[in-house]
């Protein structure tokens, strides 16, 4: 497999450097007036962090994936960071942990920023409480119903962009939660992206030139997550809430394998992440998927039963902000079709797709159509998962001999979503016939 180069460097009051200039405040929204509207002043640590996890998501962005071969990409970023040992003793471990989530070789290099580094035991635990990860999509929502329920009391932690059908997606769930569970719920919501600024010598790619898979945004996400579990003070833990099945996300073929995959909650990287946040910060941060080994139909069991009014306000798309009007969901990506089998094995069904591709005859498709393609290889998928032993199954993908990940209750948790698809795609006849 060959590799794209792309070289970045983040740059402040100086106007030189290598490839793409990133400048926080100016075409790199660094989340740094959200954090002070909360927390008051950062200290330098905190700001080092935010602009190393936005730079690498608008990395992410800038810098396009090539075609098949030429998929993985070797990004070079430079940092200037006024907390050098701090970051330099978590270098390696960055790394992996990128390369973990996006499958492309991250080379980051840290050069001195002036300034009086962050004093050692800056913050203790000591509060009761949890942060999850708010993303306006149905798992995080099931979480915060969970611990809602629980009657715990949740920091929220959202990242923001222009996309306008994920932001009022967690601007409506908040709204219901404050309602059902008063006093149990606070958001931090921080605006992170790249911006073209070419009027000031600072241009950064527009929405269609950008690379659509944000796999790093997790690493932002948790970053800003452990941000607000320190300023907190939060002892117990840092929370991810994703399905088994996209958190795992076995390929559903050969052709999805590696970089073709995604991996934004893959055990192995959550694991790692705690490690590094705790390093880093001089502060106890564990990292938890409270659902790994469930299915996303019995992940939203609670709120297709207690909140089925906010179904429709959780969005779970891949192209969600390229969903033509009064849609928030595509209706084929690989998402919108696990969110419809998760839904409907429950007996109900919303007419929030763009294209209702259960209904269509699949078979006169045309080959390069992507909701065939996708549907078919989940069939496929489906058909492989129930039809075969443990013993088989661990054959067929390797992936699950990791030591983050108990190959017995993940096969389990897929034979079970294998059962719940075959249930749901029995009730549309064109579906049916792929099996």
């Amino acid at each position: 497999m060959t590799h794209t180069d792309h070289v970045a460097t983040v740059v402040f009051d100086e106007v030189g450097g290598d490839g793409l200039l990133l400048k926080p405040g100016a075409n790199l929204k660094h989340g740094l007036p959200n954090f002070e509207e909360q927390f008051g002043a950062p200290t330098s640590l905190e700001e080092d962090l935010l602009v190393l996890a936005s730079a690498i998501f608008a990395c992410d962005l800038a810098f396009k994936r090539g075609e098949r071969e030429a998929i993985t990409r070797r990004i070079r970023l430079t940092v200037p960071v006024v907390n050098t040992a701090a970051f330099e003793r978590v270098r390696r471990e960055l790394q992996f942990a990128l390369w973990t989530l996006s499958h492309d070789a991250w080379d980051v290099r840290f050069t001195a920023r002036e300034g009086t580094p962050e004093a050692n035991g800056a913050f203790q635990a000591g509060s009761p409480g949890k942060a999850l990860l708010f993303s306006g999509g149905l798992d995080s929502f099931a979480a915060a119903v969970k611990f809602g329920d629980a009657g715990e009391t949740v920091k929220l932690v959202s990242h923001v962009t222009a996309n306008r059908a994920v932001s009022s997606s967690q601007e409506n769930l908040l709204a219901h939660l404050d309602d059902r569970y008063p006093g149990q719920f606070e958001r931090a919501a921080f605006r992170v992206s790249g911006f073209d600024r070419s009027s000031v010598g600072l241009p950064f790619p527009s929405d269609s030139d950008r690379e659509e898979t944000q796999r790093t945004r997790s690493f932002l996400f948790l970053s800003l997550a452990a941000l607000v579990a320190r300023r907190n003070r939060i002892q117990d833990v840092v929370m991810i809430a994703e399905n088994g099945q996209m958190a795992i996300h076995l390929p559903l073929t050969a052709a999805r394998i590696s970089a073709f995959s995604t991996h934004t909650a893959h055990p192995e990287f959550v694991a790692t992440m705690g490690p590094i946040m705790s390093k880093l910060l001089g502060y106890p941060i564990e990292i938890t998927n409270p659902f790994l080994y469930l299915t996303k139909a019995e992940v939203v069991s609670d709120v297709v039963r207690d909140h089925a009014d906010q179904l429709a306000h959780a969005v779970s798309c891949w192209k969600a902000s390229r969903v033509r009007k009064d849609y928030n969901h595509c209706g084929y990506c690989v998402p919108c079709l696990i969110r419809r089998v998760s839904i409907e094995a429950h007996g109900t069904a919303l007419p929030e797709y763009a294209r209702d591709l259960l209904t269509e005859d699949v078979g006169d498709l045309r080959p390069d159509d992507d909701g065939k393609r996708n549907l078919v290889e989940l069939c496929e998928f489906v058909a492989t998962i129930d039809g075969r032993s443990q013993a088989a199954l661990e054959d067929e993908y390797p992936d699950l001999i990791n030591e983050h990940i108990d190959p017995v209750e993940a096969i389990g948790m897929y034979k079970r979503f294998a059962t719940e698809a075959k249930a749901v795609f029995s009730s549309y006849p064109n579906v049916a016939k792929l099996f």
